[in-house]
Parts: structure tokens; sequence; C-alpha cells
């Protein structure tokens, strides 16, 4: 039985908010506490979409090999 992903455990949720991120960290206007906690953010999101696809992968692949 598979379990159904939640809107923010989906890889398009990851993917806007490391948009979100990145854009905290380009923004000039913004101080430069913001900008630094943006850029982790945004590569934390970047990190874990990697992750989430990789887990994806390794799922697919073993139960193709079943």
């Amino acid at each position: 039985m598979t379990r159904r992903r939640s809107v923010v455990e989906s890889p398009v949720y990851l993917v806007l908010m490391g948009i979100c991120g990145f854009w905290a960290a380009a923004s000039s206007g913004s101080p430069v506490y913001l900008r630094v906690l943006g850029g982790v953010f945004g590569t934390f999101c970047v990190v874990a979409l990697a992750v989430d696809f990789v887990k994806e992968r390794r799922r697919k692949r073993a139960a193709a090999d079943l």
C-alpha cells in the first residue's frame, strides 16, 4: 500500500522554497543576515530535493528488481 504525500513533502514545494530562499539571498534590499539565511535555506532545499530524488530512484529500482 502506498502512502500519499502531503503538499509539503512534494518535490515541487521544495523547488518553490528553494527559489524563495535564493531570491531572498539575491535581494540587495535585504539585510545581510537575511541574505545569508536565504542562501542557507535555498541550499538546504536543493540538497533535500537531491536526497528525495535519490530515495525515489532507489525505491523504483528495488520495486523493479522484485
